[in-house]
């Protein structure tokens, strides 16, 4: 085979993107997130905890959006935005956004080719690029760890929230009169209903903050971006 043809069948672009099979293989710790996730548990498990932080978080936010339990949906969108505001900020600034892009382009990158060699049948190709496994495996264990770092922070933030909206003793659905909301699909739809194990607060919740997260996480990337590029 001439050298013309070896170059043609290596993963030029996946080795240029610094994955290159003779490197050592260092996963990333991931003692932080095993300790995060115990932690998280252990606060879901523990209801004196889970009371604490509701109990806080309803003297903080009661006051200011509890409304007297009038207009339930505006305390539910307030405190939605709220937090979905704190802990996307949390996140937008604790995590590497570059190095995110960075490792999708090469996830993208050997994907292709391998995709390209199995329909093709070039198995040599197809050797060179199961070779560089490992390191994609490290490359996608760090993407995640990244991802994962600010879970801490925006759980305290979130946690509390949840916890005195929906969770625990005389939380805040609990002493509304009426519990239930007039959907555009169902008049009387109750929130202490649970769909499997979660409340319909929680849905209702989560359906009135997320939306509001994925495009606030998308502003603070562009205004990030733009102010890099200037």
């Amino acid at each position: 085979m001439s050298e013309k043809d070896d170059n043609k069948d290596s993963p030029s672009k996946i080795s240029s993107s610094e994955i290159n099979p003779e490197e050592e293989v260092q996963p990333p710790a991931m003692g932080g997130m095993l300790i995060t996730m115990l932690f998280m548990f252990y606060i879901i498990l523990n209801e004196d905890l889970r009371t604490g932080m509701g109990t806080f978080a309803e003297g903080v936010l009661e006051p200011q959006i509890g409304f007297d339990h009038k207009y339930p949906i505006l305390t539910f969108l307030f405190a939605g935005v709220l937090m979905i505001s704190v802990t996307t900020i949390i996140r937008h600034m604790l995590i590497d956004w570059e190095k995110v892009a960075d490792v999708q382009t090469k996830m993208a990158a050997y994907n292709k080719e391998m995709g390209e060699a199995r329909k093709s049948g070039n198995n040599a190709r197809m050797n060179k690029l199961m070779a560089l496994q490992p390191q994609v495996m490290v490359l996608q264990s760090e993407m995640m760890s990244n991802q994962m770092r600010p879970m801490m922070f925006t759980m305290l933030i979130a946690m509390p929230i949840i916890f005195w909206l929906c969770f625990g003793e005389g939380n805040f659905v609990d002493r509304m009169d009426h519990q239930v909301l007039s959907l555009p699909w169902e008049p009387n739809y109750s929130l202490t209903d649970k769909l499997w194990f979660l409340p319909h607060s929680i849905l209702v919740y989560s359906a009135l903050s997320l939306p509001f997260g994925q495009v606030l996480l998308r502003g603070l990337k562009l205004a990030s971006l733009s102010t890099k590029t200037h």
